[in-house]
């Protein structure tokens, strides 16, 4: 089957990983794709390459790419070799992963693209992935696995979500350490930690302003076009395009241009008007600002109930705290940083216990009761994290970081559920829901995904893959899309996040893959603004 033959039709969905993809594959497969891609808010034509070599218990895919503009000229995107950091950036894109192992061995460790990333039971770290924007925006990433080291009976497990992050002193770091102190007794603990969150924040030209919010991206002596008329503020003598000359701390005239704008309205008065109010807006800049780190630490114990091979039940009990710093900044502070104000030390913790833990057969799923104080939220790092690290204002420019956003204040006291069955061999459905009390709004999430199985798939003709997946959390807390009120159960919001990828045979060896990943921002009128990331590609194996 093509399916089993290329491995993009599996490297960046679940439930079928990257590492099964490949796996089933006793021999290396090559294979080319064409199609069309979204990389920010534009649309590419993208060609690669990709070999996929399994040797023993190694394997390495590859992803030579070369991406094609709309006006038919070849993007640099990917080939950017000016600087030690452009060259190693470069070359980590050719690498879609290098592992060894699976995930479920004693010893096991990947480099590249990572999904579905669990450490513990979920409360910290659940279904992270660092391929959110693939491919326009590669990273890699590492997720390793060592159980029982040197026969002592403790393992460690962990994941570092991209290399260029790390390298600029900016990333994602987890690791779990565990042991079996007594026999069948487990105890975990957990420290992930993001050593700035405003990492999350793509530039392209390093000039510290962030793509979405630079109006010249690929130029790093430009940034700022405060009024939208293609003029860079620096060069522009009416930033705010209300016809007057700007003459304000922030037009940037030396003090003896300033004199000579001052006398000649003093001279001719209305017929020469200055501006010394500018509406000027000042967007964020990281390298006018210091790092913003978050972090969570936690622990966690199980003891199986039952073991066998039709049933395993497992009684656990987590714990997490909240480390943040106290980065409060005053409402002057925070517009001159372009943030938002209002940040502040992020206090609280969260007990989810008891749990129940169970695989019986097709069925799968888990049950735990949860207590939350003061600005806790589960499943932190999750698989919209790498979006949701920092976002922008579209109206002010301003960043806010995800610990920003919690600030609820209250003691919340509920249910979590997730269950996941295989029905009939044909179809593997998942879900999960939260319901949390207090004196407040409920604390709710929704995630659910439903995918056809191998078997189904080989009754019906050409198609090759289908899933789909949808994720919500807070419901019910955020603004609609109108931004006039309060969220309906199922409507789409910032915290929403669903798509769909299918995989349809084509004569000769090829086969379509259509894959789209929907996420969601709020405009500068505060109404709700779709993005969609997509790709279509035709890929050959030979």
């Amino acid at each position: 089957m093509t399916i089993r033959l290329i491995y993009a039709l599996a490297l960046i969905f679940a439930p079928w990983t990257p590492s099964q993809a490949q796996e089933s594959a006793p021999a290396p497969s090559y294979s080319g794709s064409m199609g069309s891609v979204t990389v920010g808010q534009e649309q590419f034509y993208r060609l690669s390459f990709r070999p996929d070599i399994p040797i023993g218990r190694w394997g390495v895919a590859l992803d030579i790419e070369l991406f094609i503009e709309a006006e038919g000229d070849i993007s640099a995107r990917g080939w950017e070799f000016g600087s030690a950091t452009e060259t190693f950036d470069s070359f980590l894109r050719k690498i879609y992963y290098l592992r060894y192992g699976r995930p479920d061995d004693a010893v096991y460790f990947k480099i590249g693209a990572l999904d579905q990333v669990t450490l513990g039971y979920g409360l910290i770290m659940a279904d992270y992935r660092n391929t959110l924007q693939y491919p326009g925006i590669k990273k890699t990433g590492v997720q390793f696995r060592f159980d029982n080291l040197a026969d002592t009976g403790i393992g460690i497990e962990g994941v570092l979500n991209n290399f260029q992050d790390f390298q600029e002193g900016g990333a994602l770091l987890g690791v779990r350490a565990f042991a079996r102190p007594g026999g069948k007794l487990e105890l975990g603990l957990t420290y992930v930690t993001d050593l700035d969150q405003y990492s999350g924040l793509r530039d392209g030209d390093a000039d510290g302003v962030p793509d979405e919010v630079d109006a010249f991206p690929d130029n790093a002596d430009r940034a700022l076009d405060n009024d939208g008329d293609g003029v860079p503020d620096e060069l522009d003598s009416d930033d705010d395009n209300d016809g007057i000359i700007d003459v304000d701390n922030g037009s940037g005239y030396n003090p003896d241009i300033e004199k000579a704008l001052f006398g000649l309205n003093a001279d001719f008065g209305d017929d020469f008007p200055v501006d010394q109010s500018v509406n000027r807006r000042k967007p964020f800049n990281k390298n006018q600002v210091g790092r913003d780190a978050f972090s969570i630490g936690g622990l966690d114990i199980s003891y199986p109930l039952a073991q066998g091979k039709v049933l395993n039940l497992k009684l656990y009990g987590q714990f997490a705290m909240l480390i943040d710093d106290d980065d409060a900044l005053s409402n002057f502070d925070a517009q001159q940083e372009g943030v938002f104000p209002g940040n502040r030390k992020a206090e609280g913790f969260g007990i989810a216990a008891p749990g129940l833990w169970l695989d019986m057969g097709p069925l799968n799923g888990q049950l735990e009761f949860r207590h939350f104080q003061d600005d806790f939220d589960a499943r932190y790092f999750d698989e919209l994290y790498e979006i949701d690290r920092a976002r922008l204002d579209a109206a002010s420019g301003r960043a806010r970081p995800k610990d920003a956003q919690l600030q609820r204040g209250d003691n919340l006291n509920g249910v979590f559920g997730r269950i996941g069955a295989s029905l009939g061999q044909y179809l593997y459905t998942s879900g999960s829901y939260q319901y949390l009390t207090g004196q407040n709004d409920p604390k709710q999430q929704l995630i659910g995904s439903v995918a056809l199985s191998k078997k189904l798939l080989e009754q019906i003709p050409r198609l090759t893959r289908a899933r789909a997946y949808y994720h919500k959390n807070n419901i019910g807390t955020r603004l609609n899309k109108a931004g006039t009120g309060s969220d309906g159960f199922f409507e789409s919001t910032e915290d929403t996040f669903y798509g769909y990828d299918l995989g349809l045979e084509m004569a000769g060896g090829a086969a379509v893959l259509w894959d789209t990943r929907i996420i969601f921002d709020r405009g500068a009128d505060q109404r709700l603004v779709r993005r969609k990331i997509m790709s279509i590609e035709t890929v050959f194996h030979f």
